[in-house]
């Protein structure tokens, strides 16, 4: 009757320990999953920080451009005014010195 009940208790350990690593498998099975989707959402994370850096050198590069080029035309602005500030002041003198303008 010992031999029985102790056979009982091996075929419930046995069972327990079945199960358990059953409960051990389905849990590895799911950490699996997530691992391999961190690792799908980490590589398309990491292209599209690829992307962002590169589109940010692009714009730094398009940014420099421009101020380069507002640069120049403020310069040609300046320019411009110069030369019209003298027209200006020779029309003026030659006005003055015919006399004024008539009505």
């Amino acid at each position: 009757m010992n031999i029985e009940r102790t056979m009982e208790f091996i075929l419930q350990q046995q069972t327990k320990f079945e199960e358990s690593f059953l409960r051990s498998n389905r849990r590895m099975d799911r950490m699996e999953r997530d691992l391999a989707e961190t690792q799908r959402v980490l590589k398309q994370t990491n292209r599209v920080v690829a992307k962002l850096a590169s589109t940010g050198v692009s714009l730094r590069s398009n940014i420099r451009r421009h101020e380069k080029a507002i640069a120049k035309h403020e310069e040609m602005m300046s320019e411009m005014e110069n030369k019209l500030n003298a027209l200006i002041d020779i029309v003026d003198k030659s006005i003055r010195r015919n006399g004024g303008t008539k009505r």
